[in-house]
């Protein structure tokens, strides 16, 4: 008998242990369950509630490299969502927290958190619009980056000078910068762009603008591609209708073809720093490599950034016999052929003028009847 209640309790025990392991199992199941419920439906309702103290005043730098949860707090900190760890596990829930791109971002008044993370996950960065005109110099450049604040003026001028940056971007000897290749264009860029990324992006559109089809002419002409800029630049620098850039650099063409010297007013003040106002007759006889009064031939690089149609000008130049060109004072040039036809355009020019200029004031884009072939 008692071995029979031996061999019962045997059988039993072990079975009775499994089925308390299995009711413990079953209840932690079941609150682990209850527990996620909960949480996801609180994720579900964070995901939804919009964060009505945030008020879109300063915008919101996501830096690169940023991890999920750190980017969960510098949100929280901002008032755009209203709890970093919710927030930190909305992202989780939606399998994204990893995909939150980098960059400055300005949200809407009262964000939700969903919101806000889409806007994160697009991209939808704060960009800055920046327009380089026509004939723009590189410190006109710089002082328009600057003005966004995307960079200061000082690191764009050190880093269009910069051989390394140059090279990279086949801009090489004997141009000393990037002055000349940054094409004239409305770029828009981010806070995270580095000054090396804005000049890079000018540069890249203007090999795009002067593309192997230009650059095989340019050689047919006997150029290269920093000659035909630099003359380009020559071009835009003195004039603005469209008609007269191809007339123009064809008179540059002749004067270089007889070894005459350029005598473009614009050359003789280059590097003379933040200069204006009227170009006068001391400048014109300043020592200057840029000075095309006294140095036959291009200057040593370009002395703007020439545009489209000015690269276009010399390119498809317009064969003349022209050598010479005044201003009409009206925008517009006489274009002669003879030194005397020349001396008369002069006098008309001063005649319209109209003012006494005491032997100083010399008039901007006009070849002198002073300077003789």
């Amino acid at each position: 008998m008692a071995d029979d209640l031996r061999q019962w309790r045997r059988k039993v025990r072990p079975g009775g242990g499994k089925i308390w392991i299995g009711a413990v199992c079953l209840w932690l199941f079941l609150a682990f369950t209850a527990l996620s419920v909960g949480f996801g439906f609180r994720l579900v309702l964070f995901g939804s509630t919009p964060a009505v103290a945030y008020k879109p005043s300063a915008k919101v730098l996501i830096r690169t490299g940023t991890g999920a949860r750190a980017v969960a707090t510098q949100l929280a900190k901002e008032g755009v969502v209203t709890d970093a760890n919710l927030f930190y596990w909305y992202a989780r829930a939606r399998g994204v927290a990893g995909r939150m791109k980098a960059g400055e971002y300005q949200f809407p008044a009262a964000p939700t958190p969903n919101l806000v993370l889409d806007v994160l996950l697009q991209g939808k960065v704060v960009v800055y619009r920046v327009t380089i005109p026509e004939g723009a110099t590189l410190k006109d450049v710089a002082r328009l980056v600057a003005a966004t604040e995307l960079a200061e003026a000082d690191a764009i001028l050190q880093w269009a000078r910069d051989p390394h940056l140059m090279a990279s971007l086949n801009v090489t000897h004997p141009a000393s910068s990037l002055e000349g290749y940054l094409f004239p264009e409305t770029y828009l860029f981010r806070r995270t762009d580095r000054p090396q990324d804005v000049l890079r992006r000018m540069v890249l559109e203007f090999w795009r603008r002067f593309s192997p089809p230009r650059q095989a002419q340019a050689r047919r002409m006997g150029f290269t591609v920093h000659e035909t800029v630099t003359l380009a630049s020559l071009v835009e620098k003195e004039t603005v209708r469209d008609d007269e850039r191809p007339v123009i650099a064809g008179v540059f063409l002749n004067r270089l073809q007889r070894q005459m010297p350029l005598q473009s007013d614009p050359t003789a003040v280059y590097d003379l720093g933040d200069f204006t106002g009227p170009i006068l007759r001391r400048h014109l006889e300043r020592e200057s490599p840029y000075n095309t009064y006294l140095h036959k031939g291009l200057p040593p690089g370009p002395i703007c950034n020439p545009g489209e149609k000015s690269l276009r000008a010399v390119l498809e130049a317009k064969k003349s016999s022209y050598l010479y060109f005044v201003s009409n004072n009206d925008g517009s040039h006489t274009f002669s052929s003879t030194y005397q036809e020349h001396v008369e355009a002069v006098a008309r020019f001063r005649s319209m003028k109209q003012e006494g200029r005491n032997g100083e004031t010399v008039p901007v884009n006009e070849l002198h009847a002073e300077d003789m072939p």
